[in-house]
């Protein structure tokens, strides 16, 4: 079993609640900061109790971690170091919006071991933007860089996003090149998913806003893969493009199935083969902290199945694709027997191919991975 698990820390704070976000997230509660804080402090130190793993890996996301108070950070990351044994090379990233970056906040993150940043731009396009309630401009992103460059970062991740209100293939060209030119060196480039409860939801229901045909997002799609290709740019995953070296670990360790804590209002965890989630609620984290030490509201072992499932769906979303022999060890029968036909299909469609016994998605599979999913999982 590997020794190493990651961390991950959830800060469900935000100025505005985006009209796309089904995120555990909330506007209007700033009030409570210090006192979620303090509590995630408890949290932290308690868990440390029952875990004597080495930590590889850290990621502090939201909400809008950068929202939070100066010196928060520091703090959150301090009391981890100081009850964990984190790797001297441990990759420790935290998500911010544009318009919450300030030169105090980004040399705190530093001083504090944060190695690498990931900015919310989404797009460019002011319309778009107002859409879809963001709240920054395109001049708040390119500020927000300077400062993160100024700061001494030089792993920056930019996320965008494609198929959003009034948004165009140029629109997606001329954010993922501006991304370029303001040096980040890893690009994510997300589908809009319209979550029902959502403000966007709603509106796209009610016929308020229309979202671009199935054809469109497509475009969009590759107009992204071809212009970051062509700029040294290389797709590890579906929807993230990196330069060579700057993957993210987190992300890459949570997809290949390897462990962490959660820490946080709503935060998920993976540990001992047990998946967990905390409650969600502000308040009602921060109580049950103070009276239990524990805020868990759901825990259950994964059986040989859901592990089997989870193994398919995230690692096929990688292009080094999941390991076959993994997945016969957790059917316990033959994969390649059980799944003859569906290989043999989507193999002579050039949408997989195996490679050193690894099951892998090409480049024309990638436009209809959830249906690959589905037919390997059936």
């Amino acid at each position: 079993m590997n020794n190493n698990i990651g961390i991950y820390v959830h800060i469900p704070f935000c100025i505005s609640k985006c009209a796309y976000c089904d995120f555990n997230s909330y506007s209007g509660k700033s009030h409570l900061q210090h006192d979620y804080i303090n509590a995630l402090l408890k949290e932290i130190k308690y868990s440390s109790k029952s875990c004597h793993r080495n930590i590889d890996t850290i990621y502090i996301g939201g909400g809008t971690p950068s929202t939070l108070f100066e010196g928060a950070i520091q703090t959150i990351v301090s009391e981890i170091k100081k009850h964990y044994i984190v790797l001297d090379n441990a990759e420790i990233s935290m998500e911010a919006n544009p318009n919450s970056i300030t030169l105090i906040k980004a040399l705190q993150w530093r001083d504090a071991g944060v190695n690498r940043v990931s900015v919310g731009l989404q797009t460019t396009r002011k319309s778009a933007l107002s859409a879809i309630g963001r709240v920054h401009t395109k001049a708040d992103y390119i500020n927000a860089m300077k400062i993160l460059h100024d700061a001494g970062f030089n792993n920056i991740n930019t996320d965008l996003m494609i198929g959003l209100p009034k948004q165009k293939s140029s629109d997606v060209r001329y954010a993922v090149s501006l991304a370029n030119k303001m040096g980040s060196t890893h690009i994510s480039c997300y589908s809009l998913i319209l979550e029902e409860g959502t403000r966007l939801y709603n509106d796209v229901q009610e016929g308020r806003i229309k979202l671009p045909k199935e054809a469109k997002v497509l475009g969009m799609y590759n107009t992204a893969f071809n212009y970051l290709s062509k700029y040294g740019y290389n797709r590890y995953e579906v929807s993230n493009f990196a330069y060579s070296g700057y993957e993210c670990q987190h992300n890459l360790n949570c997809w290949d199935m390897h462990e962490y804590l959660g820490f946080g209002a709503g935060a998920h965890g993976y540990i001992d083969n047990m998946r967990y989630n905390n409650l969600s609620g502000i308040e009602e984290y921060i109580n049950a902290i103070y009276n239990s030490q524990d805020a868990r509201e759901d825990k259950y072992i994964c059986s040989k199945e859901d592990t089997y499932e989870e193994a398919v769906m995230l690692g096929l979303r990688k292009t080094d694709g999941v390991d076959i022999g993994m997945l016969t060890k957790l059917l316990e029968v033959d994969f390649y027997t059980k799944y003859k036909d569906v290989i043999n299909r989507y193999k002579s469609l050039d949408m997989i191919e195996i490679v050193n016994d690894r099951l892998r998605v090409t480049d024309k599979g990638m436009f209809v991975l959830n249906q690959i999913i589905l037919d390997f999982v059936v």
